[in-house]
Parts: structure tokens; C-alpha cells; sequence
């Protein structure tokens, strides 16, 4: 089952170039993550009183506190389950590619789960318990736009998103009511709200890392243990 859907999303690749423009595009991060910081800071200054900012803003907090043990979980899996070999590097199998995809593009890295699906699916769905709103339209862009390109261009089979959905919302749901009762007891929401010179730049680098899926401290851990 997994091959035949694989099968059925990769057929369209490298056959339309507006599909293969737009499947490029959905791969910039100034796309694929950018607009969830961009919900997150709309949150961030749109409740009118001050009381109902600083709810809000303890459980974007947590909400942002959750992309941690989501990504750390997920690289666990990745990097200690049985290896899965991406779509585009499995043997025997054709793959489709677009013009300019490369077959080496993550070689060597595990395909299940997707962390892509398990950080902005975890993300989404934190938000959503924040805001309806914006929390469904960051769901359908986890999923249309983080997600679903990636089975069209051999990155990932249908089951390694699955997983990182899975384990994406079920964390978010775990997390997100525990983390947000540690905000508040450690009232950094307030400590920051009232240092605004460190609170602001603080904030901008917690949204910037995850907006570039943590790719500083990747690099760190690596030449750590490199």
C-alpha cells in the first residue's frame, strides 16, 4: 500500500513545470515554515488587554516549548530504529524527478519518521488549541505544503509521514497543557513582557530556529560528536 500511493503522487512529478516550480518553492524555508512564526507573532500582539496577552502569550510559549521533544523524539526514531531508505534512494525502485532534483539529496538519512510532518503538524495542532483559526490554516499548510510534496518527490513514503503527523499531534496534545502550567509557575511571560530589550530578541531567535527546523544546533550536536 505504501508503493502504490508513493506511486500515484510521484507520477505527477517532473511532468508540469508549474508542479515543479511550485514543489521547488514549497522547499524554502521562507515558505514552509516562515508563515507559522508569522501566526505565532500575529498571536503574539493581538489579544486587546493586557491580562488576556499574557495568557495567550504563556501558552504560545508552550506551544513553541513543544517543537523541542517533538524534533528530539523524532531523531531519536531516526536515528535508532531499523534504517529506511527514502524512496529516491531504494533500489529497484522508480522514482520520477523533477528538473534539478538530485537522487544524493539526504542519502544516507533515514526516511521514517518525516520531521517535517511532526514538527509543523505538532506546531499546527498547539496552535490550534490556542486559536481555531489560524490553527487550521497551519494544519492545511503542514499538510499540503510540509508534508505532501515531500511524498511527490520521492523524500519520504506515505507511512513516514503518517508517523510524523502521529507523532507531531499526539505530543502537541500531550504537552502543551503541562508546558503551559510550567510557563506560568515560572512567570518568564511577565520577566520578559517587562524586559523588553531581552525579551523581544529572545523571542526572535526561538521563532528563527525553529523556522529553520533548529539547523544551528543540529550543526552543534554534529561537530560535538564528530
Amino acid at each position: 500500500m505504501d508503493e502504490v500511493v508513493l506511486n500515484w503522487f510521484n507520477q505527477w512529478n517532473g511532468h508540469f513545470d508549474i508542479l515543479d516550480d511550485a514543489l521547488r518553492f514549497a522547499q524554502l524555508y521562507h515558505v514552509k515554515s516562515v508563515p507559522f512564526m508569522l501566526v505565532v507573532w500575529s498571536l503574539w500582539f493581538l489579544p486587546k488587554t493586557a491580562s488576556d496577552r499574557t495568557h495567550i502569550r504563556e501558552r504560545l510559549s508552550a506551544a513553541l516549548l513543544c517543537a523541542v521533544p517533538i524534533m528530539l523524539v523524532t531523531r531519536i526514531i531516526a536515528n535508532y530504529a531499523p534504517f529506511v531508505a527514502r524512496p529516491i534512494h531504494t533500489d529497484g525502485l522508480k522514482i520520477n524527478l523533477h528538473e534539478g532534483q538530485s537522487t544524493t539529496f539526504l542519502d544516507g538519512w533515514s526516511s521514517m519518521p518525516s520531521d517535517h510532518a511532526s514538527l509543523f503538524v505538532g506546531l499546527a495542532v498547539a496552535i490550534l488549541c490556542i486559536h481555531r483559526g489560524f490553527g487550521l490554516f497551519l494544519l492545511c499548510w503542514a499538510i499540503f505544503i510540509n508534508s505532501l510534496p515531500r511524498i511527490v518527490m520521492g523524500l519520504h513514503w506515505p507511512s513516514d509521514i503518517l508517523a510524523g503527523v502521529l507523532i507531531g499531534a499526539v505530543f502537541a496534545l500531550i504537552l502543551l497543557p503541562p508546558l503551559t502550567r510550567l510557563v506560568k509557575k515560572t512567570a518568564i511571560v511577565p520577566y520578559l513582557e517587562a524586559r523588553e530589550a531581552i525579551g523581544y530578541p529572545l523571542l526572535f531567535l526561538v521563532t528563527y530556529e525553529i523556522a529553520n527546523m533548529f539547523e544551528l544546533i543540529r550543526y552543534l550536536i554534529n561537530a560535538i560528536l564528530d
